[in-house]
C-alpha cells in the first residue's frame, strides 16, 4: 500500500512538470533508479512510468505553439516560402516554377514597451531587407514606430502575402502602392519614416475606429530621400460591428522620376471595405493616383466563401485599373476564379485563373497560377 501511494504521488508530480523543467531527460532516469535501488518502487511500476511519461511528451510537443530560442532576450522567429508555378496562354512566353517568397521575421521586446523587427526576403539573387524597426508602445491609443516598414495606405497593401486569398494582388494596389507598376519601382509597399498609430474606443473585442499616420522618405526600401521634401501617408478604419471595416487613406508626396529624372507630384487618395460573416467574405476598394501629370484609378470587387470550414474556400474578383484617365479605352480588366485548400493553418494550396481583357485590342494572355504556402 505504501509503495503505491508513493508511486501515485511520483506519477502525479511528474505529471505535472513540463518536460522543459527537467535539466535533462536522465534526471527522470536517475530519480526512478534510485527509487527502484531503494525498492520504494518496483522496475515494472517504473518502466511503466517511463511510459507515461513519454506519452505525455510527446502529446505536449504536438500542441506545442512556440518553442524557445537561444538569445539573450526572448525573440519570435517565423518565416514563409511561396512556391509558384504560371501556366501563360500568350505565345512566347515560357511556363515555369519560381521561389515566389521566403522571407525570415525575427520580432521581440527589449522593454515592456520598447520591441523591435527584422524581415528578409531570400527568395531574389540577393537578400532584400523588408522590415527595419523600433517601436515603442504608450498606450493603446498612441504607439511610435521608427525604420523601414510598410506605407499606411490600402488595405491590400496591408494584408501580408500569407493571408491573401488570391495569389497576386490587385493592378491598382501594384500600380499605386509602391509596388511592382509603380514609378518609384517595386518597394514591396514599403519606405523608411516615422508612424503613429493607434485605436480608439474599445468595445469588446474592437476599437470603433484604428489610425495611422506617418512621415516617409518617399524612395522606398533602403534608399535614401532623392529630395527635399517629406511625404505624408495616413489611414483610418471605423469597425462599427463586429465583421465589418470601412476605412480611407491619403498620400500626398513627390518623388523624382522620368527620364530626366525631375521632381514630380505622386498623391493618392483611396477607399476601402471588408466584411466577414461566418463562412462569406467580401472585399472593396478604390484607389486614385497622380503621378506628375497623368492621373490614374482602379477598383476592385472580391468575394469567398468556406465550402468546407477553414479547408476549402472560393474566391471570385473583379480587378479593374486605368493607367491614365485622360485616355479613353484605356483600361484593364483581370477577372479571377480561384480556390484555396487550406491543409491547416500553416500550410495552403492556392490555384488561380485570371482571365485579362485589355482595352484596344484582344489579347491571349489568360493565365492559371498554382502557389503553395508553408509556414511557421
Amino acid at each position: 500500500m505504501k509503495n503505491f501511494l508513493v508511486l501515485g504521488w511520483l506519477l502525479v508530480t511528474l505529471s505535472a512538470l513540463s518536460p522543459a523543467s527537467f535539466a535533462a531527460e536522465s534526471d527522470t532516469d536517475r530519480l526512478l533508479d534510485l527509487l527502484v535501488e531503494k525498492g520504494v518502487v518496483t522496475k515494472e511500476d517504473a518502466a511503466g512510468l517511463r511510459a507515461d511519461l513519454a506519452v505525455k511528451k510527446q502529446e505536449e510537443k504536438e500542441t506545442q505553439r512556440e518553442f524557445p530560442l537561444v538569445a539573450g532576450k526572448p525573440i519570435r522567429l517565423s518565416a514563409y516560402t511561396q512556391v509558384r508555378y504560371q501556366f501563360l496562354e500568350e505565345k512566347d512566353k515560357t511556363d515555369s516554377f519560381d521561389i515566389r517568397r521566403a522571407r525570415v521575421d525575427i520580432r521581440g521586446d527589449v522593454t515592456e514597451r520598447l520591441g523591435y523587427r527584422l524581415q528578409a526576403d531570400f527568395a531574389a539573387s540577393s537578400p532584400k531587407l523588408l522590415d527595419a524597426t523600433i517601436a515603442w508602445k504608450f498606450n493603446p491609443y498612441l504607439g511610435l514606430t521608427v525604420g523601414q516598414f510598410k506605407v499606411p495606405f490600402s488595405q491590400e497593401n496591408l494584408i501580408s502575402s500569407p493571408k491573401l486569398e488570391t495569389v497576386n494582388r490587385s493592378q491598382v494596389v501594384e500600380a499605386l502602392v509602391a509596388r511592382g507598376k509603380d514609378v518609384i519601382g517595386n518597394q514591396n509597399g514599403r519606405d523608411i519614416g516615422l508612424q503613429a498609430a493607434g485605436g480608439f474606443f474599445p468595445r469588446q473585442d474592437r476599437y470603433l475606429f484604428d489610425y495611422a499616420l506617418g512621415i516617409f522618405g518617399g524612395s522606398g526600401i533602403n534608399a535614401a530621400d532623392n529630395n527635399e521634401e517629406k511625404d505624408f501617408a495616413g489611414r483610418i478604419v471605423f469597425h462599427p460591428v463586429k465583421g465589418l471595416d470601412i476605412g480611407g487613406s491619403y498620400y500626398d508626396g513627390r518623388g523624382n522620376w522620368g527620364t530626366p529624372p525631375t521632381d514630380q507630384n505622386r498623391d493618392r487618395v483611396g477607399l476601402e471595405l471588408s466584411y466577414t460573416y461566418q463562412a462569406l467574405s467580401f472585399k472593396a476598394e478604390y484607389i486614385a493616383g497622380e503621378d506628375g501629370a497623368t492621373e490614374r484609378d482602379g477598383w476592385y470587387l472580391q468575394g469567398g466563401y468556406f465550402f468546407i470550414p477553414k479547408k476549402l474556400q472560393g474566391i471570385l474578383k473583379y480587378d479593374t485599373y486605368d493607367k491614365d484617365t485622360s485616355i479613353r479605352g484605356n483600361e484593364t480588366d483581370v477577372f479571377t476564379i480561384g480556390t484555396n485548400w487550406y491543409f491547416n493553418r500553416w500550410a495552403f494550396l492556392q490555384v488561380n485563373y485570371e482571365i485579362k481583357d485589355e482595352s484596344g485590342g484582344e489579347i491571349d494572355n489568360n493565365t492559371l497560377l498554382s502557389q503553395l504556402t508553408l509556414q511557421f
